[in-house]
């Protein structure tokens, strides 16, 4: 019997973190229940599994954090998405994860592999495909998908048909297109009835004037970063902010970036932004004060692009000084009044930058929206609509913040899909022997 006539138990369209991790977990209980493995094969677009997991935590893999607190995920359903943690919880990812060869180590709040790196990670779950019989195959774009009576057919761009009683579609969302996550799974679920939100880039750049960010391209401060919309606080955020051509990068821009990205419309942002950098604390911004006051009277020959000398890097001293005083850099220290020097402080304690958006999804490393999680069973990832469809992953619509959070969700909710779906397989045998 050719592949293409094959009856699989179940076709995972998607070999990333949630798929990889649908299949391993459902072989593994369909044994534990059943005493074989199932017939499970997955179909992965890329001409290999796992090339996100390749990609998270620039090579080195944030597989989760201690910090699991549920204000770090986002979704029109947080309550639901709750759900799903109850049953499988970061714990119980750790444990999965150690069990097919990954244990972790710590950084911070931050979990690693302890290779800390992401390839060995790929190479723990290919291992565990392999153990537990699991068939892939690669290279292979999903064109639609059918269902009729109780089976899936599964319809590939290069001509090819593959069957199944059960399907998941864990094949990620929008962003990354390079990648292989070009949003194919939320036309798949539209098509059978599900509601599915409009796609936005999460833990991506900000886009921001440039007057001042493409001066200092590729320059870095650690710093307190404030979001704002008029005088009230959206986010914040202590860390790297690297300036750009177009904006704003960096681990603290990406955290709250995905907050701009759930206010911008077609037409620009919903409400004005402003981002807020805070370069010193306020006992070093007092030391600061006094120091320019002694530079002026000792320094006060000396031009204004010195001032800051030793305090700041040179290019950014500049661009700061231009942007608190609208003055050239050529003028005398000596010049400077006490309005002057509170001017200075104040940008140093708030040099700010208008928002004007992010960068598009092509840049993201998540994505906001997706399949509405209500229309599926939180106990099991089953949808509500088409029975035997089961989704995990980020094609739901459920996004976290930078910091292992969107691959625990993805660990997670493929988890508790296999297991779930190799239950009902043992719901089904024993129904199938009582029948005889």
């Amino acid at each position: 019997m050719s592949e293409q006539t094959v009856i699989w138990d179940l076709i995972i369209i998607g070999g990333g973190a949630s798929g990889m991790s649908a299949a391993v977990s459902y072989q593994k209980m369909h044994q534990d229940r059943l005493g074989s493995f199932g017939k499970v094969l997955i179909l992965e677009k890329n001409d290999r599994v796992g090339k996100k997991i390749l990609a998270s935590g620039n090579g080195r893999c944030n597989l989760s954090n201690h910090d699991m607190a549920m204000t770090h995920y986002h979704s029109h359903q947080v309550t639901w998405v709750e759900s799903v943690f109850r049953l499988i919880d970061s714990e119980s990812v750790l444990t999965f994860l150690s069990d097919i060869g990954i244990p972790i180590a710590s950084e911070g709040n931050k979990i690693f592999p302890m290779s800390k790196n992401s390839a060995s990670v790929v190479d723990a779950f290919r291992f565990a495909l392999k153990e537990c019989e699991v068939s892939l195959e690669s290279d292979c774009e999903v064109d639609r998908i059918d269902k009729e009576s109780d089976l899936f057919h599964i319809y590939s761009k290069d001509a090819n048909e593959y069957s199944a009683r059960h399907i998941i579609i864990s094949c990620g969302g929008a962003c990354a297109p390079n990648l292989g996550t070009t949003g194919d799974g939320y036309k798949w679920l539209s098509q059978f009835g599900h509601k599915v939100y409009s796609p936005k880039p999460s833990i991506v750049q900000l886009v921001t004037d440039n007057s001042v960010t493409k001066t200092l391209s590729g320059l870095k401060l650690d710093c307190d970063l404030s979001l704002n919309s008029n005088d009230m606080l959206l986010a914040h955020q202590y860390g790297e902010v690297l300036f750009t051509d177009y904006g704003l990068s960096g681990p603290a821009v990406l955290q709250v970036s995905g907050v701009v990205s759930r206010h911008n419309r077609k037409n620009g942002l919903a409400i004005p932004m402003t981002i807020s950098l805070k370069l010193f604390n306020d006992e070093d911004l007092r030391s600061i004060r006094a120091e320019i006051g002694r530079r002026i009277s000792v320094w006060g020959e000396r031009t204004l692009d010195q001032l800051l000398i030793g305090i700041l890097p040179g290019k950014i001293s500049s661009m700061l000084l231009k942007t608190a005083l609208a003055r050239p850099l050529s003028i005398l220290i000596a010049t400077l009044s006490n309005e002057d020097i509170e001017k200075i402080v104040r940008t140093l304690k708030a040099w700010k930058f208008e928002v004007l958006g992010t960068k598009s999804l092509e840049f993201a490393q998540t994505t906001i929206g997706g399949a509405e999680v209500n229309e599926f069973s939180p106990e099991t990832l089953e949808s509500k609509i088409v029975p035997g469809l089961y989704a995990c992953g980020e094609v739901l619509d459920v996004d976290g913040d930078c910091g292992g959070y969107n691959l625990t969700w993805a660990f997670a909710s493929g988890i508790l899909a296999g297991r779930s779906l190799a239950l009902h397989a043992e719901d089904e045998h024993m129904e199938g022997e009582h029948a005889e």
